[in-house]
């Protein structure tokens, strides 16, 4: 057999074909910077303007507690006002428990001459006629038993010839 004798050519390296490459990576990562750097200051302008746009609500939000202040304070309350207010409290007023306790007591020489129940201040106010101070001190008793505070209070009691009255009170919240 014959000896072959062949020459390898050189190892071409394409340097064009890396040339081109290199030369279309740099454009697309210069393609890619220009697109962030587009949506970075997008971002920015829009943090920006939303911090604009609070501080713009902050100070009308202060423009509308003023205005609602200065037109509370300037407000003329309306001239039935004071009369909605007594005919709640009236409303409101507890008059049957004052009613039941005065009907459940009764002592010989004791008489109710008259019952005045306030709503404003809370309070009922009974005249009572009665013969004897011990007579009018037992209905007082009566009156209280089981409360574990006094309700009923003696105001004052009085004797003008035959005639002897007292005024009892009592607060109701």
């Amino acid at each position: 057999m014959r000896a072959l004798k062949v020459d390898f050519a050189p190892a071409r390296r394409p340097v064009a074909a890396l040339a081109l490459w290199g030369a279309l990576c740099a454009v697309a990562t210069a393609g890619l910077g220009g697109v962030a750097w587009l949506a970075w200051d997008e971002r920015t302008a829009r943090v920006a303007r939303t911090d604009v746009d609070a501080a713009e609500i902050a100070r009308l939000k202060d423009v509308l507690r003023m205005r609602a202040d200065r037109a509370s304070a300037d407000a003329v309350p309306p001239s039935y006002a004071r009369d909605a207010l007594t005919v709640a409290r009236t409303a409101a007023f507890p008059m049957q428990p004052v009613l039941r306790s005065l009907e459940t007591v009764a002592v010989d020489g004791v008489r109710v001459g008259g019952i005045e129940l306030n709503a404003a201040r809370g309070a009922a106010e009974v005249t009572l006629e009665f013969d004897d101070y011990k007579a009018l001190l037992a209905y007082l008793e009566q009156l209280n038993e089981g409360a574990s505070v006094q309700r009923w209070t003696l105001v004052r009691a009085e004797a003008s010839g035959a005639r002897r009255q007292a005024v009892i009170r009592s607060n109701w919240p």
